[in-house]
């Protein structure tokens, strides 16, 4: 289960998915005429935010130096490693991202964060660039759910009653929750996603989403002319705060 942790910022964007893989040794397969596959122990490494970049590496495959000690892939990642290991989930740093319900994060926006690699709320609160733009029309409002949140758990850090109840509450959530699906997410499952958080506002026009917005705003439309972005987190906007 997933527990409120002391976390490395410069990792938590990164979640490691190992893997036993199938792979063709091609020296073996020149000299006895056909494929030779072996299984070997693999690393995917998943960034989050990023909907084509997962490189893959040997477990043990030399990730960097350390004085005059090689540090492999595996033991970069230890925890995640040894629960491979034992045939236990692997699973990603940092908090569920069902603890953004209560801030207006809708299954749908989750599911989005999570074939986009986003799997914690540490890791959607500390994206930038275009990992961050990646999340679209819904950028905003799930930055600013995931500050929101992060607010709210520094207030609460000096109460351990305030605390116990954040972990009871993670408690109650699905179990591991922050375990990342075994196959990274294809082009097309990342489509589907997009299409079901975008699906609200499908077929309107930007018209009608300005009407939308009026009919929450005593009358008053947007002026000038806002991208449909900017219409949308507008009107999501006003929603939430009716």
């Amino acid at each position: 289960m997933a527990q409120l942790a002391i976390i490395d910022e410069k990792e938590i964007e990164i979640t490691p998915v190992f893997q036993i893989r199938e792979i063709e040794n091609i020296p073996k397969s020149e000299t006895a005429g056909y494929a030779v596959m072996e299984l070997h122990e693999m690393v995917e490494v998943r960034f989050a935010g990023s909907k084509n970049y997962s490189p893959v590496f040997p477990a043990n495959a030399f990730w960097k130096r350390e004085g005059n000690r090689e540090i492999t892939y595996a033991e970069r990642w230890p925890e995640q490693y040894r629960a491979f290991k034992e045939g236990n989930p692997q699973e990603a740093n940092g908090t569920p991202l069902e603890m953004l319900r209560p801030f207006g994060i809708t299954p749908e926006l989750l599911s989005l964060c999570r074939a986009l690699k986003i799997y914690s709320i540490e890791a959607l609160h500390s994206l930038q660039g275009s990992n961050l733009k990646s999340l679209g029309i819904h950028t905003n409002r799930l930055k600013d759910a995931a500050r929101a949140f992060m607010a709210d758990r520094a207030k609460s850090s000096g109460s351990f009653a305030e605390l116990e109840a954040l972990r009871e509450r993670i408690a109650e959530l699905e179990a591991r929750s922050t375990v990342p699906p075994a196959e990274d997410p294809k082009p097309e499952e990342i489509a589907t996603a997009v299409a079901a958080a975008d699906a609200a506002y499908e077929g309107k026009s930007d018209g009608e989403i300005k009407d939308m917005i009026a009919a929450l705003n005593d009358g008053k439309k947007p002026q000038g002319q806002p991208s449909r972005a900017t219409l949308i987190s507008m009107h999501r906007d006003l929603v939430e705060a009716a």
